[in-house]
């Protein structure tokens, strides 16, 4: 198995933080249901210093398939959760602009507002500066009419997610014809942290490896890890999306590694049942339930 571990180029991660966000991470995988079995190696990759070590010790951790789970999606939740609410690493929307968000499978936290359901009238009155959505929601609204060309809307953020609708050439020039601004792509994970998004140039997703592992099956397909989501850690999720790995410096200047093309994986098929909707919003139920959920026994592969 091929791993697309990277390092950044003239720019380097702090050490500790990078360090103790992978210990944090896989701290609380050893305190969910699913991962009972594999404690001993999750505490034995909790040492792993180096990012070469880190990847051979991801390596004797289990590939998660993707319909497992949505289907067990309690028996990813971390035991130790007092506090209930999403411990978010950093501001999901790290930016002074007014920012309407709709409809997503996450807690959208602060800095922005959330709206339910992708209403033209009531993101008039809100005048955003940028609409975040799935792209099914963008849709929707762009369906409805043109947009006013006299507001502040300078951009739309489309939010892509494992299991969700990507965001295909022609929807991004129907977005373009509507709304008469560009569209950034943001891929995001269960509990709405960044995994990789889309730059000024639109040439790849740039994502930190200090942030995100990324590993590649024979087939292409990528096994993602995130460290930003420690209230329901899967390591080593089987996406049912593929992409190649760009490390030449973007027309935007930063020198992040960048996935190119990104698509659903050849042959895997459509998700197989995800929860209610195509954009997956009823997660967002399922990650807020409260406490005293039974545990999912995990199944044996």
């Amino acid at each position: 198995m091929s791993s697309l571990w990277s390092r950044i180029r003239g720019k380097s991660p702090e050490p500790d933080k990078a360090s103790e966000r992978w210990r944090s991470t896989l701290r609380a995988a050893s305190q969910v249901p699913y991962y009972a079995r594999w404690k001993r190696e999750l505490n034995r990759a909790r040492q792993a210093a180096t990012a070469e070590a880190r990847a051979e010790a991801l390596r004797r951790l289990p590939e998660v398939e993707l319909d497992y789970f949505f289907h067990h999606f309690r028996g990813f939740r971390e035991k130790d959760d007092s506090a209930g609410k999403p411990r978010e690493a950093r501001s999901l929307w790290p930016t002074e602009s007014r920012i309407a968000v709709i409809a997503p499978w996450f807690h959208v936290g602060g800095g922005a507002k959330l709206l339910l359901k992708p209403d033209s009238a009531e993101l008039r009155k809100y005048a955003p500066d940028v609409i975040a959505a799935p792209v099914d929601a963008l849709e929707t609204i762009a369906a409805a009419g043109d947009w006013p060309q006299d507001t502040s809307l300078f951009a739309l953020v489309a939010l892509v997610g494992v299991g969700t609708p990507l965001l295909s050439p022609v929807a991004r020039l129907r977005l373009w014809r509507a709304f008469g601004v560009p569209v950034y792509v943001h891929l995001r994970g269960f509990q709405g942290e960044l995994l990789a998004r889309e730059c000024e140039a639109h040439d790849g997703l740039h994502f930190e490896s200090a942030d995100v592992f990324i590993e590649r099956r024979p087939s292409g397909e990528l096994l993602l890890t995130s460290l930003d989501n420690q209230r329901h850690p899967v390591v080593r999720l089987a996406s049912r999306l593929e992409a190649s790995l760009a490390m030449s410096v973007c027309g935007c200047g930063l020198a992040t590694p960048r996935l190119m093309d990104l698509q659903p994986a050849k042959g895997r098929g459509p998700v197989h049942a995800p929860p209610a909707q195509p954009s997956l919003s009823a997660l967002a139920a399922a990650v807020g339930e409260t406490q005293g959920a039974p545990a999912e026994t995990p199944a044996p592969h």
